[in-house]
């Protein structure tokens, strides 16, 4: 990963995807709900770092770049690592089609990488780190929610679940019941 540019956005979700439940709660809204892992990540970030929620038909504009982004280049890699996995070429030698496997992953990775950093390009507004937790923290729930409405998704409590999991990961000096009050008075999440 060191090839990677570092950017904040990127160390941020490298931070809270290794949080504990976070990357299976973006994974299940992933394949439940269609949502880009990156979208997720990048909503809450914009909250975290204290910038203002985006409006939908920003949110729509962003969606539009990073959904080319995602069908043309992360889609097919993600397809062909599950593929390497799940249906391994027989005739191969395993470790082969492992070391494959692996390489695809690499590239799918770099391809996330890349859709960060154009995501970030896209919008970036000022960040204010010294602004009240509890403002960045319904900024954050308000870009999720977002979201959701651009999906055309009624969050069900499963999702209610997966984004409770973000929000901790996202500001871990909250407790569940201030993460719980701001979630309740945000109505589409």
């Amino acid at each position: 990963m060191s090839d990677f540019l570092p950017h904040p956005f990127w160390n941020f979700s490298l931070e809270i995807y290794a949080a504990e439940g976070v990357s299976g709660a973006c994974l299940d809204l992933q394949e439940r709900r269609g949502c880009d892992v990156n979208i997720l990540l990048f909503c809450c970030w914009l909250g975290a770092s204290g910038r203002p929620t985006l409006t939908a038909d920003r949110l729509r504009a962003i969606l539009k770049v990073s959904a080319a982004w995602q069908d043309e280049v992360v889609k097919p890699l993600r397809q062909v690592r599950r593929m390497l996995k799940d249906r391994p070429w027989l005739e191969a030698l395993p470790e082969t089609v492992d070391a494959t496997r692996r390489r695809v992953a690499d590239a799918e990775l770099a391809a996330e990488h890349a859709e960060q950093l154009k995501l970030a390009s896209l919008h970036n507004p000022p960040a204010d780190r010294d602004r009240p937790v509890e403002k960045r923290l319904r900024a954050a729930l308000g870009n999720l929610g977002t979201y959701a409405m651009c999906l055309n998704v009624v969050p069900d409590e499963a999702d209610r679940r997966a984004v409770a999991i973000l929000m901790q990961a996202t500001f871990p000096g909250l407790v569940t019941a201030e993460i719980s009050q701001a979630m309740d008075a945000t109505p589409s999440v």
